[in-house]
């Protein structure tokens, strides 16, 4: 089989028939240059972003990575519910097992 230096993947004469598992999907071979299952030119070797397919930029960095309706804020995930444990000191002194203190 054939690689290519520029592309860094074998040619699609050089391809072998595909198998398909039951849960694999198709099974491409893996590209000697990004190490991913796929068909057609390594976009890391074409240096294009793996999400758009465009020159200049990484998948982190590609715009289509915003969601439309956010006005520009970034989604921000509901922090945690605070919880309060309250007990006097009465109820501390009479219930075995509590530790009492300050600590600096």
């Amino acid at each position: 089989m054939g690689v290519t230096r520029e592309t860094g993947v074998i040619s699609p004469t050089d391809l072998p028939i595909l198998s398909r598992g039951p849960s694999e999907g198709y099974s491409y071979p893996v590209c000697t240059t990004c190490g991913r299952r796929h068909p057609g030119e390594c976009r890391r070797a074409a240096g294009t972003c793996f999400k758009c397919g465009q020159a200049g930029h990484l998948q982190k960095d590609c715009k289509k990575n915003t969601t439309a309706g956010t006005s520009g804020q970034t989604d921000k995930k509901p922090g945690a519910t605070g919880r309060v444990f309250a007990i006097t000191e009465g109820h501390a002194a009479n219930t075995s097992g509590t530790i009492t203190g300050t600590l600096q």
